[in-house]
């Protein structure tokens, strides 16, 4: 490998720059995610907070007190939802933002605690997080101002983070399945066990078996590439900070791993299947910009009439 090509990667990895709008559309999206996913929730607080408080079991932030009233619970939510709508269109981010990230992280806290497991949840609270604390909001914004500093580290290092905590949310993933029955993995027992006993949970529940489940369960042989598969994107996550080409190829290959989820055992992991969980590690302004040129060449094509002659001139 080259000097120079060596020097290109490192500046890629330890010297990320990118352009303000690329930030601002991530945080637009991430954070619009984020509100509906709050939505969802607040549908769910209700049936929660009747629970009796022995079945609570405090988990993140609801380590630093007990079950909340109805009254606090309602009120976090209220306010985190209003954050929320601040941070998702600019308006006094430096305040918004803050208050939305820690407002998600202690209702999803308080959701956990009940019983709820939801690991979409985890990557999307830390993304929140990040955004909060970085400039994502210098364009994109309510009042219409922005900052037109080119590409720059400062809003290159708050997607990289991004990238970072969802590279290692995916390793560790990984690595949880060597450590704890690298035999089972690898020979691709521990994956049909696993879909066979989500299988027969949901049969015997009255829910819908996945129509794939049924085929493969049979077939152990069938379980052994996917299981190798399954490793190879969780390990080989760090890949896809070498690069925008490889950081594309390996977020399709877990976007796909994902539909394989979806499919063969009916968990559908909504952050990641929407891929709102990968833009991080993409170039959005890109794609904004190829929907602009298309628009464009499809008026030069059909160009609107700006005015039309009447035939009726004169009131007759």
């Amino acid at each position: 490998m080259s000097e120079t090509t060596t020097s290109a990667w490192t500046r890629r990895i330890f010297e990320p720059s990118a352009p303000a709008l690329r930030l601002a559309l991530v945080r637009v999206v991430v954070v619009a995610y984020a509100l509906v996913a709050l939505v969802v929730i607040g549908t769910e607080l209700p049936r929660l907070l009747d629970q009796p408080a022995s079945r609570f079991a405090a988990v993140g932030a609801m380590t630093l007190h007990g079950p909340p009233t109805a009254a606090a619970a309602w009120s976090v939510y209220g306010v985190t939802l209003l954050a929320g709508l601040g941070a998702l269109v600019g308006w006094r981010y430096r305040y918004c933002a803050p208050s939305f990230a820690l407002g998600l992280l202690w209702v999803a806290s308080l959701r956990h605690s009940w019983g709820h497991v939801g690991h979409g949840e985890h990557l999307l609270v830390l993304h929140v997080l990040v955004l909060a604390a970085s400039p994502a909001a210098d364009t994109c914004r309510l009042d219409g101002r922005r900052v037109d500093a080119g590409d720059t580290a400062r809003y290159g290092w708050p997607l990289r983070v991004m990238a970072v905590v969802t590279v290692l949310t995916y390793v560790l993933a990984g690595w949880a399945k060597l450590r704890f029955g690298a035999e089972a993995w690898l020979g691709g027992d521990a994956v049909r066990l696993q879909v066979a006993f989500d299988a027969a949970r949901k049969a015997r529940l009255g829910v819908d078996v996945p129509w794939l489940a049924a085929k493969l369960v049979p077939h152990a042989w069938a379980f052994v590439p996917l299981s190798w598969l399954t490793l190879a994107v969780e390990l080989g996550a760090p890949l896809a900070l070498l690069g925008p080409a490889a950081a594309r190829r390996w977020s399709l290959a877990a976007w796909t791993m994902h539909v394989g989820i979806a499919l063969v055992m009916g968990i559908a992991f909504a952050y990641p299947l929407t891929g709102v969980a990968f833009l991080a590690l993409l170039r959005p302004e890109r794609g904004l910009a190829r929907l602009s040129r298309r628009r464009r060449r499809r008026r030069r094509r059909h160009p609107l009439v700006s005015g039309t002659r009447s035939s009726y001139r004169g009131g007759t």
